[in-house]
C-alpha cells in the first residue's frame, strides 16, 4: 500500500512538473507575440504619423517650396519632399525609380525656384522625423539655413534617398 502511495506521489509530481514546463512555454510564447505586436504597432504608428498622399495638381503659393513633382507613368505631385521620396523608395520598381530620379523637381526654400532633384541640397531634421525636408539650390544656402536653424543634416539627393531607406 505504501509503495502504491509513493508511486502515486511520484506520478503526481511528474505531472505537475510537466504542467509547469508547458505553462512556462505558453507564457513565453504569449510574451513574444505581445512584443512583436507592440513593435509592429510602433513602427506602423511612426509611418502613419506623417500623412503622405499624391496630389492631383502641383501645390501653389507658399506651399510650393515644400513640394515635389515628377513624371512616373504620368505626372505625380506631393505636398512634401519626404512624401515623394517615400513614394519613390517604397512603391516604385527599378525602372520607375529611374524615371522618378530623372524627372523629379523640387523648389528652393528661399526663392521657390524649380530645381532638378539631383542638383538640389536637402535639409533633414534628424531630431524630428516628421519635419518637412527642405530643398536648396546651393550648398551655401543650405548651410546658411542650418546655421540659422541650429542643426540638421545637409544631404545631396543620393544621401537623402539612402537616409530615408532606414
Amino acid at each position: 500500500m505504501q509503495r502504491d502511495l509513493n508511486l502515486h506521489c511520484r506520478i503526481e509530481s511528474i505531472l505537475y512538473w510537466e504542467y509547469f514546463n508547458m505553462l512556462k512555454k505558453v507564457v513565453i510564447t504569449v510574451l513574444a507575440l505581445l512584443i512583436l505586436a507592440v513593435s509592429g504597432f510602433v513602427s506602423t504608428a511612426a509611418d502613419s504619423e506623417f500623412n503622405c498622399t499624391k496630389l492631383d495638381e502641383k501645390p501653389d503659393g507658399d506651399m510650393v517650396k515644400y513640394s515635389l513633382d515628377a513624371e512616373v507613368n504620368g505626372p505625380v505631385f506631393f505636398h512634401d519632399i519626404r512624401c515623394g521620396i517615400r513614394y519613390r523608395n517604397r512603391e516604385l520598381c527599378a525602372m520607375e525609380m529611374i524615371s522618378f530620379d530623372t524627372s523629379a523637381r523640387v523648389y528652393d526654400y528661399y526663392s521657390s525656384e524649380k530645381i532638378e532633384i539631383g542638383k538640389a541640397y536637402f535639409w533633414l531634421d534628424e531630431k524630428n522625423p516628421g519635419a518637412s525636408v527642405l530643398a536648396f539650390s546651393s550648398k551655401d544656402t543650405a548651410e546658411k539655413f542650418v546655421a540659422e536653424k541650429g542643426g540638421g543634416a545637409i544631404l545631396d539627393y543620393t544621401g537623402l534617398t539612402d537616409r530615408m531607406l532606414r
